[in-house]
């Protein structure tokens, strides 16, 4: 049995989706990551931005320490927000999930990647992975205000 989530169109405040950039093209060759914090009818309403706790090479790797996305639950929840999902970059790589990024995803969250070819924000995409976390549907997304 193929384990999918539905699909829905991420929703997300252009001013957002600015800084995201901007924060991929700052951390250039490194990837980037943070998180995307909703309100309640699940509009994407601000960026969070948050380490990348990899210990490797970040030029294709990221890491959210589980301690720091705690905290930012917390945080945001006394805001009466939550966070919807994880964003990050690809250095030099398109706008999917790898392999790796499949392996270490939540399925309850959206995956906003944000491609950056030599240091300019290229092309960004959402991903919905599946339950089983082996595969992921490419999402719409909303550009808003």
């Amino acid at each position: 049995m193929v384990q999918r989530r539905i699909e829905m169109t991420m929703r997300i405040a252009r001013r957002v989706l600015d800084e995201i950039h901007a924060h991929a093209e700052s951390t250039y060759p490194a990837e980037c990551c943070g998180l995307l914090i909703a309100d309640k009818g699940r509009m994407i309403i601000e960026s969070m931005r948050v380490a990348n706790a990899y210990s490797g090479t970040r030029r294709d790797r990221y890491d959210i320490n589980p301690l720091e996305l705690l905290d930012a639950d917390r945080t945001v929840s006394h805001r009466e927000l939550s966070i919807a999902g994880v964003y990050h970059s690809h250095p030099d790589f398109p706008a999917s999930l790898s392999a790796f990024d499949l392996a270490h995803s939540f399925p309850w969250y959206s995956y906003l990647v944000v491609s950056v070819p030599k240091g300019r924000v290229g092309d960004t995409k959402s991903w919905i992975p599946s339950l089983d976390r082996k595969t992921a549907a490419e999402d719409d997304i909303e550009v808003g205000e």
